[in-house]
């Protein structure tokens, strides 16, 4: 009886100890959690899986927490799933696995887990909130909008709520609705940056540009230094015409650290139009804005050597100033921008699909205008030979074409080449007969 007694305790004793070394390993875990000290969670379970090929559902998930922190999605969410065995319907693991599969861009497998969550907990805001975010990446609006309507009966007075809804009807194409939705969010919020630079876009694009002011003007009061606040406002200056406010915001912009070349090129042309205002008349003032001009689309040039608009009023602020060569060498070089080298592709291959479709008129205007970008495309002269040699009555421009693809290029197609003097010489005896 006695050895019964103590082989009881002595298990009692081993069972308190084992409870009590899991709750400081756990306590311990928690802490490193806390501290940030994620890799040092990863190196204690990794170890400790390593020693018994299995964890407990609080080591699974706390793996899985420190893979998350350090955004290693792909690792977090098997040790997730490694939990959810053995806690099916543990909402927090649902949730960690929908929100890793989104990090990771995964919004199918992100969207059926937040399903999934809801069938637990039908009410569970939590979920409703992040399936409505992943049907917005993947396009859903309809479902998304009909979510977040049921979010709103049960809390009325939450502005991303109604932002949310708002960005639904905007990229459905009603910007009626959007632009309602919107305001109903800033009405809750007020403060909220992204839904008054929304709904200032919405009333600049509907040309009222007195109520996209207002906005802007008070969401400035909240952050002063807001460059996407402040580019809209300077755009509207522009847009109205008022170009020395424009400048003012523009120079501010880049002050603020908005160095883009979008902002020097609205900077340039400010001061090229400014330089036409009655004030700015006189000859040394109106030089002096428009090589001020020069010197912000220059920058713009610089860091976008693409953009034609930019190298277009370079050259008529050169023109102004009576500089011509300089302005030709611009005005030349926004030609090349806006005619780029493949634009004679596009109408050659245009040209083909207007002949497939029996529209010869059109694919001879095509072949032409492809000419005109590259002269020296030579079988687009074969092309033409080709249609009007079919097509027409009168052969003799075929002829023309024909000898005009023979004469222009030595490394022609044997085959092509033979063909056409073949076409010319039967077409000028045919010429020939009917001339008798």
């Amino acid at each position: 009886m006695e050895k019964i007694k103590s082989t009881s305790i002595l298990c009692l004793f081993l069972f308190g100890f084992s409870v009590s070394s899991l709750a400081q390993e756990n306590y311990i875990i928690k802490s490193l959690l806390f501290n940030g000290e994620y890799q040092k969670v990863i190196n204690i379970l990794g170890e400790k899986i390593a020693e018994q090929d299995s964890l407990s559902f609080n080591e699974y998930y706390n793996f899985g927490l420190a893979y998350q922190r350090i955004m290693n999605f792909s690792k977090a969410i098997p040790m997730f799933y490694e939990a959810n065995k053995l806690e099916p319907e543990n909402i927090q693991t649902l949730l960690m696995i929908g929100n890793c599969h989104g990090s990771l861009g995964n919004n199918i497998a992100a969207k059926y887990t937040y399903i999934k969550v809801l069938d637990i907990d039908s009410n569970n805001v939590n979920a409703m909130i992040n399936l409505g975010k992943t049907l917005i990446e993947l396009e859903e609006f309809d479902e998304a909008s009909e979510l977040y309507n049921t979010l709103i009966q049960s809390d009325s007075t939450n502005s991303y709520f109604f932002s949310q809804l708002g960005l639904c009807a905007l990229k459905k194409g009603d910007k009626k609705l959007s632009k309602k939705y919107f305001r109903d969010s800033f009405i809750l919020n007020d403060s909220n940056t992204k839904t008054i630079l929304r709904l200032a876009k919405l009333y600049y694009n509907d040309k009222q540009l007195n109520q996209a002011v207002k906005l802007l003007q008070h969401g400035l009061t909240q952050n002063s230094k807001s460059k996407k606040l402040n580019k809209m406002f300077a755009d509207i200056f522009y847009k109205k015409k008022q170009y020395e406010e424009a400048i003012i915001k523009y120079l501010f912009l880049i002050t603020i650290g908005d160095s883009s070349a979008q902002t020097y090129q609205k900077l340039g042309m400010s001061y090229y139009y400014l330089s036409f205002n009655n004030g700015y008349q006189k000859e040394k003032v109106r030089e002096l804005k428009l090589n001020e001009g020069i010197e912000a689309l220059t920058k713009a040039n610089n860091k976008d050597e693409t953009d034609p608009i930019t190298t277009l009023y370079l050259g008529l602020c050169y023109k102004e100033l009576s500089q011509h060569d300089e302005a030709i060498k611009y005005f030349e070089e926004t030609l090349n921008r806006v005619f780029p080298d493949y634009l004679d592709e596009i109408y050659s291959n245009l040209g083909i699909s207007y002949g497939e479709t029996k529209n010869y008129i059109e694919s001879i205007r095509a072949y032409k205008e492809a000419l005109s970008f590259n002269p020296g495309k030579t079988n687009l002269y074969f092309y033409l030979a080709n249609i009007y040699d079919n097509y027409y009555k009168d052969k003799s421009v075929a002829v023309l074409y024909y000898k005009k693809f023979l004469n222009e290029d030595a490394n022609i197609d044997e085959k092509l080449a033979e063909y056409s003097k073949s076409r010319i010489e039967l077409l000028n005896k045919e010429t020939d007969f009917w001339n008798r």
